[in-house]
């Protein structure tokens, strides 16, 4: 039974398309990494682009803390990156600011008791 053009249609482009996986940061050269990171990038919403580009710029920093010199910290940059996609990261930074937030509390409960005089309720 011949099959209707359209239908030939989308079965063409659902085996040509590409997959649903996000790109994987590259840090084998220069090159490599500026073309995936660009790629990962676009893949990411206006407000996980923000997270991302937070995320991204807490690691330079830390890089550039640790490198002697610049071609030093565009490796430790690129080789740090290598394997990442943009959802792990954008994941990683949720995580780092939930815990962040549940740290800054439990410092404000422990500054209220030392105030009050209360206790700890698991008796600290």
């Amino acid at each position: 039974m011949p099959r209707p053009p359209a239908l030939l249609a989308l079965l063409l482009l659902a085996a040509c398309g590409g997959s649903d996986a996000p790109t994987v940061i590259d840090g084998s050269s220069q090159e490599a990494y500026d073309r995936t990171l660009s790629e990962a990038k676009r893949e990411l919403g206006p407000q996980d682009r923000l997270k991302f580009e937070a995320a991204l710029a807490e690691f330079r920093a830390q890089m550039f803390a640790e490198a002697d010199d610049r071609q030093d910290y565009k490796r430790l940059v690129r080789e740090g990156m290598d394997g990442l996609t943009a959802p792990r990261i954008v994941s990683e930074f949720n995580r780092n600011v939930d815990k962040a937030g549940k740290d800054a509390a439990d410092a404000l409960f422990d500054a209220k008791r030392a105030i009050v005089g209360r206790r700890n309720p698991d008796g600290e």
